[in-house]
């Protein structure tokens, strides 16, 4: 058992980043679709706001809103597993795929959160995944696509 304690657990927006296990073959374009319909199964089950989220080949993020009764860890315990149902049979390997823990930042303000999204949208960029243009001084508004949004690599909503 982790004693890892989280001071929020819900009705917060939580940045997440979750990674593939060290060793573990890198995600292909195709298992994007099996990654984003396993987000999705677990939004309809359970009160969640998917407000982002961004796949690169090793790992993904996510900011959440989850709602009141559902921890944000019982949320991406769920995703793990409804990706890895989805992932092992596109592999046909039933090795795990996820590290264990996630990391999670919990965004106060407004800016944090716009910050935070600019993050996402160039995080594959600083990995060398993606060339994309800058974005602008201006915050950016929540649901507003992020340019560019048909990258190989990623898929990307802002709902």
């Amino acid at each position: 058992m982790s004693r890892l304690r989280r001071l929020h657990l819900h009705s917060r927006f939580f940045f997440i980043t979750c990674n593939l296990k060290r060793g573990v073959r890198l995600l292909r374009d195709r298992e994007f679709l099996l990654l984003a319909k396993a987000l999705r199964s677990v939004q309809r089950k359970v009160p969640l706001a998917l407000c982002s989220y961004y796949f690169m080949p090793d790992h993904w993020h996510a900011i959440l809103l989850p709602e009141d009764g559902t921890s944000i860890s019982d949320i991406l315990m769920r995703i793990k597993i409804a990706a890895y149902r989805r992932l092992s049979k596109s592999r046909e390997c039933p090795q795990p795929i996820w590290q264990s823990r996630f990391y999670d930042l919990i965004l106060h303000l407004r800016s944090e959160f716009d910050q935070t999204i600019e993050y996402i949208h160039r995080s594959p960029a600083v990995k060398g995944w993606l060339q994309i243009p800058s974005i602008g001084s201006g915050p950016v508004q929540l649901g507003m696509l992020i340019e560019p949004v048909r990258s190989k690599w990623t898929m990307f909503v802002c709902h």
